[in-house]
């Protein structure tokens, strides 16, 4: 029976930023992060559904992980739900706990940046990021 593992869901172009890169060693000092990357295409709903049913799989299988964390950097609300689902298996008389916990970085922050042709938007902050 395997231990712990530590997932973070990313699209491909992206990076953790410093900041998040702190939050999950402070978070979890102990556990080296995996990383699964979102192609830039993004996945069909039949590929999120294997990759739903691998984590499920590995809460409850021979070779089962105790507790697995995924951290959605990147927005990806089909896989998000599907996961959450899956924390708790409910029976009528119980419910099981599956080791699968699923978190999100959040940040409301906004800063604002000046286009090259003088438009105004909003973007996510470099800091204040939090995972929930």
């Amino acid at each position: 029976m395997k231990k712990e593992r530590l997932i973070v869901v990313i699209n491909k172009g992206h990076k953790l930023l410093p900041e998040q890169e702190r939050i999950l060693k402070e978070r979890f000092p102990y556990l080296e992060p995996e990383f699964l990357f979102a192609p830039e295409s993004g996945w069909s709903k039949d590929e999120m559904d294997q990759i739903a049913a691998s984590f499920k799989e590995a809460a409850i299988g021979p070779n089962r992980y105790l507790a697995q964390y995924i951290i959605f950097v990147s927005p990806i609300p089909y896989l998000l739900r599907e996961l959450t689902r899956s924390e708790v298996i409910p029976y009528p008389e119980c419910s099981i706990q599956t080791g699968i916990w699923v978190h999100v970085f959040h940040n409301d922050r906004r800063e604002k940046k000046e286009l090259p042709d003088g438009r105004i938007i909003q973007v996510v902050a470099q800091e204040g990021w939090q995972l929930v």
